[in-house]
């Protein structure tokens, strides 16, 4: 084993750009020595070398990909443990949970920010190092215990137990979870006539039921809303998980049976084998009555905890479906006996002084992990609430008390990051951060992430809901229209009126249809749901409202800014319109170059460009068009100009604007015109404007 405290971590760095190796072995330089690889194979080679204490791993190469990377490093025994955190440009749930399902212990978007690399890294070496020390730990106290057999029982329970309590830590909601459906097993155990040896491995193999779901992530196991297919999935893998990490486990009988079967079913619908009736151990079809009741019983961030009568009717129908008949029949009885009612619903203090020292060290490293892959509670780029805690707040939110719900997504964010740069973004989500928090008063609040927020107004009736929602918008309007970069930005919102009894799930998705709704009528705005819109079909759009959208989002100063594909197909139009009826047009290029002598860098290229496209859209009519061609490069068609000598006064008054504007002469603006009817090569006018 390393000393850390003696030599620096080794990091291996792998990314097919070299510019991306670069910069992340600076950032990485002050704490750390690393070794950069351009493809995967490269990288392999280097791992076979020297191990490194942890591998960052590119996702997209060519050749060996980054799956195909760590499919093999996990293949192999020597390198299987070596820790792998994916960089990927890539930022979608799907990927991340499939490259935590390949072995991943993190994964980071590109590009990378220092605090937060550097973090998560020191992070997973130090858990990778305690993990280590953990094993030769176990290993000594192993020892130990073969020299005290006799504190072999007592050792074994504490540590099942610290290991359940773990597990349940990583959703509030589960806490005690495992230890009440392992006391209603052992209760209904003793009541079909089980001896105490085979009582007392249920009720060890019970506190293990969710082991799997140690290496579920977290973002799945606490998302209050219905599951994707995908995850769902691998919420279910938490029983084939389970299986593996108690398989041939000689001192807890039938533990590995029950992690992997209690989500069998009785009629054979159930996972991961599709089991059915007597196929399923006994064991098994008593930790799933037990599972089921107690989850029934708890309160849970989508749904409070059911009604007595509620669970006696789940259990009812579930007789013979979900659960065996006779089971349910005895489990029932003692419901009415009133002897599950010892099952404690609280949750104690951890006594450490009457514990062993094996299962002290076990409980810290397993509060240590817990709390080291707890996600960030505030999100960095706005203030607010990250999703999972802002999710988890809000739901329990609306279980104590009515509101308002407003699902608030940022419109045009992605085309300020594709041509103002992801510095402007983020000053749009800064914007809407602050905002909230100075103007939602006591709502609590979260960004889903992207370019979703999601608030709840509490206590408030639907006039002050609306006052509310207006006072938001309208500062942020106010606010957005002083920032040029990011005027192109605007909020739509979908509202919800709720009460304690609606469902967060029921309320998210009818704030969804109401964002619809808006995005429908041309953005920009805020709609409360109704039910009748659920059924209202295209004939039910609101024609002025829908009008004054398309004129919202496509008013523009004076030329028409569009993407070069519709650029494209407008040059096409035209270009009929003048074949068929004489109407003249010319398709003028702008270019920017840097004047002789002056040194000029990429920040100030970016600015200048700006200015041209700032100056054309003032400076050129509404019926012209304009698209940013490349880089350097702006793209107008100007309609019915007259000759190039009133073409050139239109970008007289474009480049005096530009320069006013712009504030250098690093930069010189050139123009190239031509006539698209009578183009051959040869009718093309180019020169520079001084």
């Amino acid at each position: 084993m390393r000393d850390f405290a003696k030599e620096k971590p080794y990091i291996l760095i792998v990314d097919d750009e070299a510019i991306n190796r670069i910069v992340v072995s600076k950032m990485l330089s002050k704490d750390y020595i690393s070794k950069e690889a351009a493809s995967g194979e490269e990288a392999l080679n280097l791992v076979y070398e020297k191990h490194p204490d942890l591998i960052l791993l590119d996702v997209h190469m060519p050749g060996m990909s980054g799956h195909d990377v760590i499919k093999n490093l996990k293949n192999d025994k020597t390198t299987a443990d070596i820790p792998v955190v994916f960089m990927t440009a890539d930022d979608d749930r799907a990927t991340e949970a499939n490259s935590l399902m390949e072995g991943a212990s993190d994964y980071i978007t590109k590009p990378c920010r220092k605090d937060i690399l550097l973090a998560r890294i020191n992070r997973i070496i130090e858990l990778d190092f305690l993990q280590n020390n953990l094993k030769e730990e176990v290993k000594r106290q192993t020892a130990k215990a073969e020299e005290r057999s006799r504190r072999i029982e007592q050792m074994s329970l504490q540590t099942v137990q610290t290991l359940a309590e773990a597990i349940d830590a990583k959703d509030q909601y589960t806490k005690g979870h495992s230890t009440r459906v392992s006391q209603y097993s052992m209760i209904l155990a003793k009541n079909i006539g089980w001896d105490d040896e085979r009582t007392d491995n249920l009720r060890y193999s019970a506190l293990l039921h969710d082991v799997g779901k140690i290496g579920i992530p977290d973002a799945i196991i606490n998302n209050p809303k219905k599951l994707k297919e995908t995850e769902y999935d691998v919420i279910k893998s938490h029983t084939t998980l389970g299986g593996d990490i108690l398989k041939n486990n000689v001192m807890i009988v039938g533990a590995e049976d029950v992690a992997l079967h209690h989500h069998e079913r009785y009629d054979g619908s159930g996972y991961p084998e599709g089991l059915a009736g007597e196929d399923i151990s006994m064991e098994a079809r008593i930790v799933a009555i037990a599972d089921a009741y107690d989850a029934m019983r708890s309160r849970r961030i989508y749904r409070k905890a059911l009604t007595p009568e509620k669970i006696r009717q789940e259990l009812t129908e579930g007789r013979g479906g979900q659960f065996d008949p006779n089971l349910v029949d005895v489990f029932m009885r003692l419901i009415d006996e009133g002897k599950l009612d010892s099952v404690s619903r609280g949750s104690e203090t951890v006594d450490y002084d009457s514990m062993e020292d094996s299962s002290v060290l076990l409980q810290k490293v397993m509060e240590s992990f817990v709390a080291q892959n707890a996600v960030d509670e505030i999100d960095v780029t706005t203030g607010l609430l990250s999703r999972t805690f802002g999710e988890r707040a809000i739901a329990e939110s609306m279980q104590e008390e009515e509101g308002c719900f407003a699902f608030i997504d940022v419109d045009n964010l992605k085309k300020i990051n594709d041509t103002m740069g992801h510095h402007a973004g983020d000053l749009v989500l800064k914007l809407v951060g602050d905002i909230v928090r100075s103007h939602a008063g006591n709502a609590v609040s979260c960004r889903l992430g992207g370019d979703e927020f999601i608030v709840f107004l509490k206590g408030v009736d639907k006039d002050a809901a609306d006052e509310r929602v207006k006072e938001i918008t309208e500062a942020f309007t106010n606010a957005k229209n002083k920032i040029p970069e990011i005027k192109a930005s605007s909020l739509s919102s979908g509202l919800v009126m709720c009460t304690p009894d609606d469902t967060y799930i029921d309320v998210y998705n009818k704030a969804d249809k109401a964002l619809y709704h808006v995005k429908q009528n041309g953005k920009e705005g805020y709609f409360f749901y109704k039910e009748e819109e659920e059924t209202n079909d295209a004939g039910g759009v609101d024609m002025d409202r829908l009008v004054y959208g398309i004129k919202n989002s496509g008013k523009y100063y004076g030329a028409m800014e569009v993407e070069y594909r519709h650029f494209a197909k407008l040059f096409e139009y035209l270009a009929n319109l003048q074949r068929r009826h004489r109407h003249n047009f010319k398709l003028v290029l702008i270019t920017i170059e840097p004047t002789s002598g002056e040194k000029a860098y990429i920040d100030e290229l970016e600015h200048a460009m700006y200015c041209m496209e700032e100056s054309i859209k003032l400076a050129i009519r509404n019926v012209d068009v304009v698209t940013r061609y490349s880089s350097v490069q702006f793209l107008v068609m100007l309609v019915e100009p007259g000759d190039n000598s009133e073409v050139k006064i239109i970008l007289d008054r474009i480049f005096q604007g530009y320069y006013k504007m712009c504030g250098n002469n690093k930069f010189q603006p050139l123009f190239t015109i031509a006539d698209p009817e009578n183009y051959n090569g040869e009718n093309i006018h180019k020169e520079e404007q001084t």
